[in-house]
């Protein structure tokens, strides 16, 4: 009985979002776009704690409240991790521990109304300036970004690029905004009306389409040297946008990973990482 209310719960969604439409398409379209952009997972969890309390922590005053840096410290060059949705910074407890016993200096974000971060709502576009704030305070040489964090590095850096980044690293980043919003709206059930509201309200807070908010269109400005992973296994993001945005950037390689699926948590993709970070 659990399992067919939360199936039918996206359903309930869907069918309100048609509904409003007919007496309010604005009005249907930002209860979409809210729901859309309200993560209902990532916050920091009891077992997480204890990793978390090994960094200094540091909160930075933003739009909305406070967003959360984790800061392990080494003497070695600067780091940042920007992590993805409905996760927090502990995603990085595999990377940090070996990154730590090279003594690079770390710094790690917890995105807008993700972990130890305040607010409600998370957009890529929102995510891009807390990293922009959070590059420009700490100049880190190392970028490594996973999922739609990876997708808001490579929006802030076509827009604000920085000369302290010597290397970027993307894991399982996805590509077109279209894929994206045209699963929730398979997902929802909402009609192609409210598809089209929605697709108005973007541009008009955001500037962009949805067919026109693309990484590999943003990556083509992005000439700092990068390792672009992926694993073929990847379910929540298609294993073609690595290509996609890989061939689109002046200096970028590829790595298709065996192992660890969207997450790529395993220790072949730590080797690899460490592997890219050595190269001069």
């Amino acid at each position: 009985m659990k399992k067919i209310f939360q199936k039918a719960i996206p359903k309930l969604y869907g069918f309100y979002f048609n509904t409003l439409h007919l007496f309010s398409k604005e009005k249907a379209a930002a209860v979409a776009l809210k729901v859309f952009s309200t993560p209902r997972k990532g916050k920091v969890l009891d077992h997480q704690k204890d990793f978390l309390s090994t960094a200094r922590t540091q909160q930075i005053a933003f739009e909305d409240g406070l967003f959360m840096l984790y800061h392990w410290k080494g003497t070695g060059p600067t780091v940042l991790l920007n992590h993805g949705w409905e996760s927090n910074s502990f995603r990085w407890k595999y990377l940090v521990d070996p990154l730590r016993k090279l003594d690079y200096n770390i710094i790690s974000i917890d995105a807008p109304a993700h972990g130890n971060s305040d607010g409600t709502l998370f957009t890529a576009v929102k995510y891009s300036r807390i990293i922009k704030t959070t590059i420009e305070l700490y100049e880190p040489q190392i970028v490594i970004a996973h999922s739609v964090g990876a997708m808001a590095t490579i929006f802030q850096e076509s827009k604000n690029s920085h000369a302290s980044i010597k290397k970027l690293i993307l894991l399982g980043s996805p590509n077109r905004l279209e894929v994206i919003m045209k699963g929730y709206q398979v997902l929802v059930s909402f009609n192609d009306a409210v598809y089209k509201s929605l697709n108005h309200l973007l541009k008009n807070n955001f500037g962009y389409y949805i067919k026109d908010f693309n990484a590999s269109d943003f990556a083509k400005k992005v000439a700092i040297p990068t390792l672009v992973v992926h694993n073929p296994n990847d379910l929540i993001v298609p294993f073609e946008a690595m290509k996609e945005i890989a061939s689109a950037m002046p200096n970028a390689i590829t790595h298709t990973s065996e192992t660890g699926g969207h997450s790529l948590y395993t220790q072949e993709v730590v080797d690899e990482i460490v592997k890219f970070l050595k190269k001069p």
